[in-house]
């Protein structure tokens, strides 16, 4: 499971090298509560690498975006807000999105890895 201290050891990104543990747990929880909408499975009690990797970049966006800007915009319900470099866009949609495009993305092949089946040929059979 993800942790305040593998959290920050993993990232490079100032709010989370400078968040106290506190405010990491909530960014570890938000994070996995998104990752639990979006997956059409139960969380695993055991994370591997490739969930491990979509678990801190979610954290890692939830930090950078815990602005007093976007959390202005989030409370008006605005669907852009821009502070001049960027403009925030995406929202949390379960089972739809994460909120973040790369974590979707990580997600998404995560998914379809655990669906796959223990052969990987390239023949298809149909029985009518």
């Amino acid at each position: 499971m993800l942790t305040a201290a593998i959290l920050q050891q993993r990232s490079r990104v100032t709010p989370i090298q400078e968040a106290s543990p506190e405010l990491l747990q909530q960014y570890i929880d938000d994070a996995q509560v998104r990752i639990e909408l979006y997956l059409p499975v139960p969380f695993p009690a055991e994370v591997d690498r490739q969930l491990m990797l979509a678990w801190v970049k979610l954290a890692e966006g939830l930090a950078l975006q815990d602005s007093e800007e976007y959390l202005a915009a989030v409370a008006r319900n605005y669907a852009s807000e821009s502070d001049g470099a960027w403009t925030y866009t995406r929202q949390a949609i379960a089972g739809k999105t994460t909120g973040n495009p790369d974590v979707d993305a990580i997600l998404f092949l995560w998914v379809k890895k655990q669906q796959e089946g223990p052969e990987k040929g390239n023949i298809t059979a149909y029985v009518l």
